[in-house]
């Protein structure tokens, strides 16, 4: 695989060159009107070439970068100034992107042509008006009503019927399980049913259905690695050829995407016929059912005009599903994977979330999370997310022209990023301890958790783009952190967990741990 991804490089550098020769003298260099840092420009190549030696290590590489830029902004583009990207790791300038001039940064075309095939006119692709539609319809199923029901119900489901029993059998046979791989099927599950009302259970599930499960998360985790390198580096020449002769990754994206439509579509398929064996319209309705009454509503519903035709709809639901699956199903599960390895690397601050717990009611699931007097887990959590925040990279595309806070000018049509792995690692921010998993950094002397500003720590975002399911995400992790560490002795196979050399990540969108997290499990008395 990597030498097919190296293969289609050179191709596309090649023909760079040649494109270059016969454009030379008509385009000029990128004008330097920024103060934003420029690390190791090609005249040619841009950065492609550091790009490539630094894609296993991308997020640490823009880590340094960052650091080395006096105004925390480094400047970057691709061959002939194509793919021109500002990205920064200054809170000041984050609350520009995110807030202060909104209006002003879009997802832009270039994220919609990445991620199309994947995830469509979903909440996350989309802009505009389609954008403040789904979103408004999608606000309504993370009430506190709907943070209750998940709480109590599907998490007791998940919870105590399914992951605790998983861990149960791993623990009675002392071998080694990959703690993440759980962790991700019980996201998976869970918002299934919170969501979509679907029952699912791939970690207890038959020898069949196990078959298909490992085919459907292959696919997921295909499409999304595929589609996130596109949104990095989309090399449109190659792309295009690629997808004309259905070879290399675009083959494999276009399969992958089969397998998620087929699942997805089953979902919109079994709600539907649920809708109709329904008698009265009782009960709270799922994410998946609103998006489904908001474009059956008469007089000319908003979203269903904008989706006019029965296709059109059944496609946009499709989108809804992919993209609150991948929402829900690595990014708690990322988090929770990260903070088991930070405690069994910090002994102390484990005993101190298990001596929490202990006290609290409550620690199996089910309940609200919200009244656990856990506010040293939740510092755990969140400073788990500062070192390795779930989705570390994002951004947007300049509307117009702009200056950031710091100085940096971003053009028209050009790239606006921000990292938050980058930002949980700087000085200036955390202080000389910035490396350091510390909870206490985030409690008062009495012990009460403190959060900061959501520009300066943009794990959930910030504006009017803020994640809805924050709250949900932190009683689910909370929840499942709580229960484990006071059933269970989590041991990290080998090597021993040291702060000094942590696991390798997966270059995809989402922190997610390379090779999983083995673990070995001792249930306490």
């Amino acid at each position: 695989m990597e030498t097919a991804q190296l293969a289609y490089v050179l191709l596309f550098l090649v023909t760079a060159v040649l494109l270059f020769r016969l454009r030379r003298g008509g385009r000029s260099a990128p004008a330097k009107l920024t103060t934003a840092h420029r690390p190791h420009p090609n005249p040619v190549l841009g950065n492609t070439l550091e790009f490539i030696r630094n894609r296993r290590r991308f997020f640490d590489w823009y880590t340094d970068l960052l650091r080395a830029s006096p105004s925390s902004a480094i400047e970057a583009w691709g061959p002939f100034g194509v793919g021109h990207a500002v990205t920064t790791a200054c809170p000041a300038a984050v609350e520009h992107l995110l807030r202060g001039n909104f209006g002003n940064y879009v997802r832009g075309p270039s994220f919609r042509a990445a991620m199309s095939e994947l995830i469509g006119d979903g909440l996350f692709a989309a802009d505009g008006r389609l954008w403040s539609v789904q979103r408004k319809v999608a606000s309504y199923a993370f009430s506190s009503r709907a943070l209750r029901r998940f709480s109590d119900d599907v998490l007791a489901v998940h919870l105590r019927g399914r992951l605790l029993p998983f861990l149960d059998a791993a623990a009675a046979s002392g071998e080694a399980v990959d703690l993440q791989d759980a962790l991700r099927r019980f996201a998976f599950d869970s918002i299934c049913h919170v969501a979509f009302g679907v029952e699912s259970s791939t970690l207890l599930g038959t020898a069949r259905e196990d078959s298909r499960q490992e085919a459907l998360f292959a696919a997921f985790d295909a499409a999304v690695e595929i589609s996130f390198r596109r949104a990095l580096a989309p090399f449109t020449l190659v792309r295009k050829l690629t997808g004309l002769l259905n070879v290399g990754s675009s083959r494999r994206l276009r399969e992958a995407v089969g397998v998620i439509d087929d699942y997805a579509m089953s979902v919109v398929e079994s709600k539907e016929a649920a809708c109709r064996d329904r008698e009265d319209g009782d009960g709270d309705p799922d994410l998946l059912s609103r998006f489904m009454a908001a474009m059956d509503e008469e007089d000319g519903g908003e979203l269903g005009a904008m989706f006019p035709t029965p296709e059109g709809k059944r496609r946009l639901l499709r989108d809804v599903v992919v993209s609150f699956v991948l929402a829900g199903k690595d990014t708690t599960s990322s988090a929770l994977t990260w903070l088991f390895w930070l405690l069994a690397a910090n002994p102390r601050c484990e005993r101190r979330v298990r001596d929490e717990v202990s006290r609290s009611p409550d620690g199996d699931g089910g309940g609200d999370a919200k009244g656990m007097h856990t506010h040293y887990l939740h510092a755990a959590i969140t400073e788990a997310m500062r070192l390795y925040p779930p989705v570390p990279f994002n951004g947007r595309v300049a509307v117009g022209d702009d200056v950031l806070p710091g100085g940096a000018a971003v053009r028209a049509g050009w790239f606006a990023n921000y990292s938050a792995y980058a930002m949980g690692r700087m000085e200036g921010l955390w202080g000389e301890g910035c490396l350091e998993f510390s909870p206490e950094r985030w409690l008062r002397d009495g012990g009460e958790f403190v959060a900061v500003d959501a520009a300066r720590y943009p794990v959930f975002h910030a504006g009017p783009r803020a994640c809805l399911g924050k709250e949900m995400a932190y009683v689910q992790m909370k929840t499942v952190a709580a229960a484990v560490l006071r059933r269970f002795s989590v041991e990290v196979a080998a090597p021993a967990p040291a702060m000094e050399s942590p696991p390798a990540y997966e270059m995809t969108a989402t922190m997610k741990m390379k090779g999983g997290l083995w673990v070995r499990l001792r249930k306490r008395e």
